[in-house]
Order: C-alpha cells, then structure tokens, then sequence
C-alpha cells in the first residue's frame, strides 16, 4: 500500500488499470488490485484433485513407517511427496478413477523381502498371514516383522508392528470390527541386512498380498 499525495481521486474509490485508489483514515492510498485466481473445474482438473486427496490421506496414515524407511536417504524431497507422486500416477484405475490396491507403493527400495504370502480372512476378524522367509541370513530370520493392512472399501489402514519373526513363516492379526465384509491388502515391512541407509540396515515396505475375495473380513 502506498500513500497519494496528490488527492486525485477525492472521496470516491477509483481504479487505474492494476492500481485501485481510495480514503484510508483521511489519506489518500493507493493498493495493487487483486489478482485473479482461476479455479478451473474441468472434468480433468477435478478427477486429479480428487486423486491427489485421496492418495494424501492414504499416505498420511502410513507416514511415520514410510519416514522410518527413507530415514534422511532423500535429498530432493521429502518421503510424504516422493510416495504420494508415485501414487497419484500409478495407483489408480477404472473411470472414475479409483486405489488399485495391488498398485500401492509405500516405499521404492528395492531389497531382501518375504515370497509366497498369503492372507486369508478367519471369523471374528481373524486375519492369517503365511509367508516364506525368503532368506538364509541369520539376522534377517530373526528380524522382526510389521504388517501394514488397508481397507480396499475405506482406504483405512491399520499398523501392527513387529508381530512376528520373520523365520516364524505365519502369524494372525485382528481387523476392526467396521471392516466385516470388506477386501484388505498387505504390505510388509523387512529388513535387508545387506544393504544399509545412513548406516543402517534397509527396510523395505512392499504389497504382497489382498485385494481378493480370501482377504475379506468376517
């Protein structure tokens, strides 16, 4: 804002092409007219808005294990907007668009993680998971394991931390109850003791098993 000396506009609001002059406190001032934001409502424009919200509040969720992952390993942005760029590009389908939860990436490394898992829905919300180790390394088989499941309906996840060993090769976690009925996905959290991300051994957070009819809830 800046003071008018020369009272060129009297009493009245006036505008000069970008500049707009009026009274303030018995001054002449003259203020930059507002620029004009645009709020484009294209089919398009709408459908990406709509992908990046919904990817925000899937990643939010899951934020403090993907940050454990990345643990300072980035440079040029921060573990938040890496995964949910990912995301917003690959992890939708069908029109309109919708999470294609077997395409949900959590973390891009790649490294020592589980083969063959399974997850199967038992009543009162029992939910098996089966896995082969998938290593002969003596610190990776002792190494605990976290298990990450969403709600393929809500995008709802739920976080178990170190449930089991990884050379334990089966273990069950209990779904919320609201989740009867609805398909879940997994993904799992391991650790490569061959490779290491500021001096400690990687994790590794993958999709390994859901989205079909043996991982709904009961």
């Amino acid at each position: 804002m800046a003071i008018v000396q020369n009272p060129i506009t009297g009493r009245t609001k006036k505008k000069f092409g970008t500049a707009v002059f009026s009274k303030q406190f018995g001054k002449n001032v003259m203020r930059s007219k507002p620029i004009e934001v645009k709020n484009p409502q294209t089919v398009g424009q709408v459908t990406q808005r709509n992908k990046f919200a919904t990817t925000v509040n899937l990643v939010r969720q899951v934020l403090p294990l993907i940050n454990d992952v990345y643990a300072g390993s980035l440079r040029k942005m921060s573990p938040f907007n890496k995964i949910t760029s990912i995301n917003v590009k690959n992890a939708f389908a069908g029109d309109p668009p919708v999470i294609d939860h077997t395409k949900v990436v959590l973390c891009d490394f790649d490294g020592s993680t589980l083969n063959s898992v399974t997850l199967t829905g038992q009543p009162n919300q029992v939910m098996d998971i089966a896995w082969d180790p998938n290593t002969q390394n003596p610190d990776e088989l002792a190494s605990s394991l976290t298990f990450v499941l969403f709600n393929c309906t809500t995008n709802k996840a739920m976080i178990y931390p170190d449930v089991a060993t990884r050379a334990d090769g089966a273990a069950s976690v209990v779904a919320p109850s609201d989740w009867v009925d609805a398909m879940t996905a997994l993904h799992v959290v391991t650790t490569d003791y061959t490779q290491f991300v500021s001096n400690m051994p990687k994790r590794v957070i993958k999709f390994k098993a859901g989205a079909d009819l043996a991982s709904k809830v009961k």
